[in-house]
């Protein structure tokens, strides 16, 4: 079993994100939408589709803890697949109510490596598998963006793109030595100096990763199918509000929302989720009721499937650590 003892209220800072989250949230609900309207349509909801959500979400994590079972095999580590649904639940279960700093891909590192002696190695899998989400999620939302409208004046195609040229750049720096090299030299002459050190930890961490393309193309397929996933939640959750919003917005609007609430400055992004929700569904003509009710929804669906992580997290055993190098 997995040693669940983690301490993640120690943390400076921990009150950060969930002040951040409740000040949005008092915004949202005093100034934006009505209470009242919200209820009433949340209380008229079809649980069925809600339920259907819910069971999909699931899935969908399910299948996210085998791709981090595919990123374990690089690097020479062998955990069952049933302790890697359990970190990645206790994870999502950090991520959404805990106010902490200590996010779900720290703890996931955390327990991997209690529970195979190798941290830095338990730590790098994490890392790519945030890595290799994050670049599914990227290309979605790039292409998703060619075709969405500005909001409030901003490109979401040039800012989209924006981000996924940054991401490029810093994965050409870590896979490709001569970039590694330059940006070394680079940020040696600059007060970022002290960083270079971890920057070479995680560009030789990472070097079994370049030797097997197979698994990074696996796990991106997967990654894919994540990003369906959550465009099915957030479909079946309009059904259950009695609305059908077209596919073609959905897969403009989530990956752009997923994207935003990425940020690390609420709790699992909630607020920012809420505020795009008003400005995207705004554009196909949802009233700011109708996209916070979508919302919430959602919200509500993630809190259900966090709920299990709690479980565990509470009713685990500490085993033994093991000692290996």
């Amino acid at each position: 079993m997995f040693d669940t003892d983690i301490q993640p209220g120690r943390a400076r800072g921990w009150w950060f994100r969930p002040v951040v989250t409740l000040l949005l949230y008092v915004l949202i609900f005093s100034a934006w939408v009505d209470v009242s309207s919200i209820a009433r349509l949340l209380a008229a909801s079809d649980l069925r589709y809600v339920l259907l959500a819910l069971l999909i979400y699931c899935g969908g994590q399910l299948a996210s803890a085998y791709r981090w079972r595919l990123l374990l095999v690089p690097v020479r580590l062998t955990v069952p697949y049933s302790k890697l649904a359990e970190a990645y639940f206790i994870g999502m279960f950090f991520n959404i109510f805990l106010p902490t700093i200590v996010g779900g891909d720290a703890v996931k590192a955390i327990l991997l490596a209690r529970e195979t002696g190798a941290p830095a190695r338990s730590t790098v899998s994490v890392f790519m598998e945030r890595n290799v989400g994050l670049l599914a999620l990227l290309v979605v939302a790039a292409v998703a963006a060619w075709f969405a409208p500005a909001v409030r004046g901003v490109s979401l195609r040039g800012l989209t793109l924006g981000i996924g040229a940054a991401y490029v750049a810093a994965n050409l720096v870590l896979v490709n030595r001569r970039a590694y090299r330059l940006v070394d030299r680079l940020v040696a002459r600059t007060p970022l100096a002290g960083m270079r050190q971890r920057a070479s930890s995680l560009y030789d961490a990472i070097a079994p990763y370049r030797k097997h393309p197979a698994t990074l193309a696996g796990a991106l397929a997967l990654s894919f199918l994540h990003q369906a996933v959550v465009i099915g939640v957030v479909f079946l959750n309009a059904r259950a509000l009695g609305q059908v919003f077209p596919l073609q917005a959905l897969a403009v609007f989530v990956p752009l929302i997923s994207l935003a609430g990425m940020l690390p400055i609420t709790m699992n992004g909630m607020g920012i989720r809420d505020v795009l929700y008003v400005l995207l569904f705004g554009q196909i003509g949802a009233s700011r009721d109708l996209s916070v009710s979508l919302a919430m929804l959602y919200l509500a669906v993630t809190f259900m499937a966090s709920l299990p992580g709690g479980v565990v997290y509470a009713t685990r055993k500490s085993p033994a650590r093991r000692n290996t190098p």
